[in-house]
């Protein structure tokens, strides 16, 4: 027998010690029907869920809190994504005024296009590298400490990002603070769904995309008073304090259920759940979790299909549709070109409204505006979506904000066609 089942047989009466009304149920004596006096921590609604029973639980203030100080690393994702946004001008092609240096440090650093494009496009490439071994990573150390250690690399690109005096420089910060946007993406997400109920899943499900586009947001918020030389160096340091900022909250959040039970720790494991479910009974929580670790751990024995095998159908339930359906939906979000508008929506709507090198230098500009505008329409559609998700399904809110992209897609490239730079801004 497994440790965990043999922790289990012996589990009880310390569960049921949590909480007062499950210590009385615990010791009440049978009725002479069969059942135990004391238990209204079983009684069921009329939907069959008991109204203390941790799993079906809703959204309280220390989950919330907890939840908050993890995303905190995907408010940084969204701040690096989005400084480089506003000030691109000011920087590869030196908007504000010719090269000057001060304190040993220039103004710009410019550059062709084509170069930009890779010093931007080095980030999303970090990220991917980040995101290879975050997994890994994350089950090895925890998801809290790795996203401690994951905050080295968001100081470390914004010291050597806002330092620059080369294009290499650059891209090598940009790089290393992608590799942070990759590792957080992986992390938060796994940390906000292990901490999660059922029914605060919907709501955390989406609140890492919520906690980017708010770090987008303020970004652009910032940016529009730190365009200028030298102070678009300001705004790619501010990343370094977000993560320093967040290292500190780290400590007073609890380590993942999940995690600490797949390692062993269950007391641990208890501990934090009576902690994430205030006034709540976790035993079954906690069963249900014991229950899927040792299944998990008993199907590791059992050779797996190779991807390859996957994807040929050779195996007992053919799973290419779902593979392929997943890997659709990912890449048409790449596809979509919403990174896109996020790192060069002022270059383009610069363009697009034939703005002279003096207009550019009165910040803000409409571009500027129009950009901080998107991530305002941004941000509103990630909270409405995560207000509805839950209420009409996730195939039709996928569906409605498809029709709406393909939509907004052709009239970019319409609008840019025959030279409308409205049409452009509006989709």
């Amino acid at each position: 027998m497994s440790k965990f089942i043999e922790h289990d047989v012996q589990r009880p009466l310390s569960l049921y010690r949590t909480s007062s009304a499950a210590a009385s149920f615990a010791s009440t004596s049978p009725t002479s029907n069969g059942k135990k006096k004391g238990v209204d921590i079983y009684e069921a609604d009329e939907q069959g869920v008991s109204p203390t029973d941790s799993r079906y639980s809703r959204l309280n203030c220390p989950l919330l809190l907890f939840a908050i100080t993890a995303a905190i690393s995907s408010i940084n994702y969204g701040w690096v994504i989005g400084s480089i946004n506003i000030p691109a001008l000011v920087i590869e092609e030196c908007a504000d005024g010719p090269v000057a240096w001060t304190n040993g440090f220039p103004s710009c650093i410019p550059m062709s296009s084509t170069l930009w494009g890779l010093v931007v496009g080095l980030t999303p490439l970090g990220a991917w590298a980040g995101s290879m071994f975050s997994g890994i990573a994350a089950d090895k150390f925890g998801r809290k400490h790795m996203l401690m250690y994951n905050n080295a690399f968001f100081v470390s690109g914004a010291i050597i990002a806002s330092t620059s005096t080369s294009v290499a420089q650059l891209s090598v910060g940009r790089f290393v603070s992608g590799i942070g946007c990759g590792v957080a993406a992986n992390v938060v997400s796994t940390y906000c769904s292990e901490v999660s109920t059922i029914r605060s899943r919907g709501f955390l499900g989406g609140f890492q995309q919520l906690m980017i586009l708010v770090g987008v947001f303020l970004s652009q918020v910032v940016s529009i008073g730190l365009s200028k030389a030298p102070l678009w160096r300001v705004l790619f340091s501010i990343s370094a304090a977000i993560a320093i900022v967040q290292t500190l909250l780290l400590f007073f959040i609890p380590e993942s259920p999940k995690y600490l039970a797949s390692t062993k720790q269950i007391d641990k494991a208890e501990a934090v759940l009576v902690r994430l479910r205030k006034d709540m009974d976790i035993a079954f929580e906690l069963d249900d979790l014991l229950t899927v670790l040792e299944y998990s751990r008993q199907t590791d024995y059992v050779p797996q299909p190779t991807m390859w095998q996957v994807l040929a159908g050779k195996t007992e339930i053919d799973l290419r549709h779902l593979v392929f359906s997943v890997l659709f939906l990912m890449l048409s979000q790449q596809w979509a070109g919403g990174k896109g508008v996020m790192f060069y929506s002022t270059e383009i709507l610069s363009d697009s409204f034939h703005l002279s090198d003096e207009e550019i230098k009165h910040i803000p500009t409409i571009a500027q505006l129009l950009t901080l505008g998107i991530g305002a329409v941004g941000l509103f559609s990630v909270i409405l979506g995560m207000c509805i998700l839950d209420k009409v399904g996730r195939r039709t809110v996928l569906m409605v904000s498809s029709l709406a992209t393909a939509i907004s897609s052709a009239l970019i490239v319409i609008g840019s066609k025959v030279d409308i730079g409205p049409v452009v801004a509006a989709a």
